[in-house]
Order: structure tokens, then C-alpha cells, then sequence
């Protein structure tokens, strides 16, 4: 024999079920949020610091304005090195004689870029020692290409056009 449901019986089976419904929806919609939350850090993540723990031998002083190159002198594998350090936002260089200490911040969407208190003597500068070092002081944009880098200053009329070490 069929088992006869009352009218009343029905509608709380049907309220219920609605009660379920909205649970499940609501986890889902949680659960979209979630992964919309997590594959923005993703993106984040791609939008990472190109410098960090890189390190890069000076080989030219370009005058972009007039496509000329110059080699630092003294051209040795032991002058002219910068270094972005693996933690926080501090970088060290070495120029013709000394070693300097600083930090640095970074706009990856613009490719801005700033030096600041950079720290060391000039002491006996050799060559294009105090060149580079005033050029660090000013520069605002940088690029890197197949591991070069170029570091822009005087309104990108001038780079600094590192080699990956």
C-alpha cells in the first residue's frame, strides 16, 4: 500500500531541501571565490623582483642619445659589479676601488627604478669610479633583455648596460 503524505509533511520535505540547496550553493559560491583569491596571488607571484639575488658586471656606459658606448676603465672582472641581494630590498656594488652598500626600490609594472643611500667611501676612485657611482645615484628605469641590463638616468639619455654574472 502507497504511503499517503500529508500536505504539511510535503512542505517541510520542500523546505528542506530549499535549506540544502542554499547550503550547497553558498559552499560552491565559496569555493569559486577561493580559487579566484588563490589565482591572484598566483599572479603575484609572476610579478615577482627581476633583480632579486641577481648579480651584474657593468661592460658599457651608453649615451642613448647619440648610440655611443664606452668601457669602463679600469675594465677588470673585479670592478663595477652590482649585486641585488636575495632578502629585502638591499643591493651591493663595487667600483673602481670601493664597495658600497644601499638599497633600492622597484615598480615592475612601470620598470622604474630607484638607488637610494648607497653608502661607501670614494675613496681613491680610479677611472670612471665616481662616474659610476653618480650614475647609480640618479638612475629611474631599468630593462632587461636577454641578461643585459640597462639602468636609465638623465631623463634616458644615458644607461648603465650590465652583464649577468
Amino acid at each position: 500500500m502507497p504511503q499517503k503524505y500529508t500536505v504539511k509533511y510535503l512542505q517541510l520535505i520542500y523546505i528542506e531541501m530549499k535549506k540544502q540547496f542554499i547550503k550547497t550553493l553558498s559552499a560552491v559560491l565559496l569555493l569559486i571565490g577561493a580559487f579566484m583569491v588563490l589565482g591572484g596571488c598566483e599572479k603575484k607571484k609572476e610579478n615577482k623582483n627581476p633583480l632579486k639575488n641577481t648579480e651584474w658586471k657593468l661592460v658599457n656606459f651608453v649615451d642613448v642619445a647619440n648610440n655611443t658606448n664606452k668601457t669602463p676603465e679600469p675594465n677588470s672582472e673585479m670592478c663595477y659589479i652590482l649585486k641585488f641581494l636575495e632578502t629585502g630590498d638591499s643591493l651591493t656594488a663595487v667600483s673602481s676601488t670601493n664597495n658600497f652598500i644601499g638599497t633600492y626600490t622597484i615598480d615592475i609594472k612601470t620598470s622604474s627604478i630607484s638607488i637610494t643611500r648607497l653608502v661607501g667611501t670614494e675613496i681613491n676612485e680610479i677611472g670612471d669610479g665616481v662616474s659610476y657611482v653618480k650614475s647609480l645615484n640618479t638612475v629611474d628605469k631599468y630593462m632587461i633583455d636577454n641578461n643585459i641590463l640597462k639602468l636609465y638616468y638623465d631623463d634616458n639619455k644615458n644607461c648603465l648596460e650590465f652583464k649577468r654574472r
